[in-house]
């Protein structure tokens, strides 16, 4: 699992910007989709102007060349500190309202080998949508699908309503792995249950722990953004984007409902790891109690051989000339009905 940490160069000074990845770099892509009410176009070349009244998404793929994504987004006079946090990819999902853009920081995650997340961060300025990948996001390409299918919804609805669906399937993405994590622990629920004396592989409740306590931290976050996001869409309201509002409430129940199923999930692993910590200890006072009771069966012999062994010239019956087979006879008989008592009191 790749875990970001703060990596800010040493001595860097406030709004230096400096691809601080630890993941390996993607070539930097940068395309224009500009969604208009009869069609869609997709180019490589951007309208600063928007005269058409367009609503443009401006997809940055790839975070390596950062001259290339500074100049490239010169006019739309972005600060600073903005670019040095979409290019620094530690940061949590956060909301920042600042007097000309919306400043946005989500997280995409994805289970492969491992669980891996990549920054998604978006700036929202009038009908334009800028968003920077770090590395080329799936569920984007879901929401482009549907664009080029309902344009004119899209188009009629503005920029606003093109924000709330990537930030939708970002949710959305999270809880398909949420999901993946809960089959895997019912999988190994019903394996504990067909075999009730059996404890499970202990590495693969580590992993899932693992991955739920690495989702739980960004889907809190993510709530606050999506509650910020549906308190400034109320107070910002009017005729022409009331509309949005709905949206944007269903986006936060999702959110809700995906916090208290992370929560269930860990409770199911919890529980799941107790069960199988208290069969590997029964399993092992089992393996105990065997090792003693054996102990306990060898002692009349030791005992008998101990006594008959001793170094005296009078010892009672070691003149009998069947005091071998009487001793013998005696320690397995003792044995015997110890292990009979054993039995008797279902102590194995």
């Amino acid at each position: 699992m790749d875990k970001k940490l703060f990596l800010k160069s040493k001595g860097a000074a406030p709004g230096t910007i400096i691809y601080e990845g630890d993941t390996a770099p993607v070539q930097t892509n940068i395309t224009c989709c500009k969604i208009m009410h009869d069609k869609v176009e997709e180019s490589d070349v951007i309208d600063y102007d928007n005269k058409d009244k367009s609503v443009t998404w401006i997809r940055v793929t790839g975070l390596s060349d950062s001259s290339k994504v500074i100049e490239t987004l010169k006019p739309f006079n972005i600060d600073s500190l903005t670019l040095e946090d979409v290019f620094e990819t530690y940061h949590n999902p956060k909301f920042d309202d600042t007097f000309d853009y919306n400043f946005i920081i989500m997280r995409s995650l994805s289970i492969n080998a491992t669980m891996q997340d990549n920054q998604i961060s978006f700036i929202h300025k009038d009908n334009f949508l800028i968003t920077f990948e770090e590395y080329h996001c799936d569920e984007f390409n879901i929401v482009l699908q549907r664009i080029h299918k309902n344009f004119n919804k899209f188009y009629t609805r503005g920029s606003d309503y093109l924000l709330y669906a990537l930030i939708d399937a970002v949710i959305d993405s999270y809880i398909m792995i949420l999901n993946n994590i809960n089959l895997s622990v019912d999988s190994i629920e019903d394996t504990m249950t067909q075999d009730v004396t059996c404890p499970c592989d202990t590495s693969q409740l580590f992993t899932l722990k693992r991955y739920v306590n690495f989702l739980s931290k960004h889907t809190r976050t993510s709530y606050d953004v999506v509650n910020q996001l549906l308190k400034l869409s109320i107070e910002h309201s009017s005729e022409n984007n009331i509309y949005i509002v709905p949206y944007y409430e269903d986006l936060c129940e999702h959110a809700v409902y995906l916090n208290e199923a992370v929560l269930y999930c860990k409770d199911s692993i919890h529980s799941v790891y107790a069960e199988n910590m208290s069969r590997m200890q029964l399993k092992s006072n089992k393996f105990i109690n065997i090792l003693t009771m054996l102990s306990t069966l060898m002692l009349p012999p030791m005992v008998i051989g101990g006594i008959f062994g001793m170094n005296f010239n009078k010892i009672p019956f070691s003149s009998f000339p069947h005091g071998f087979a009487v001793s013998v006879f005696a320690m397995f008989a003792v044995s015997f009905m110890l292990a009979w008592f054993f039995k008797k009191k279902n102590f194995f």
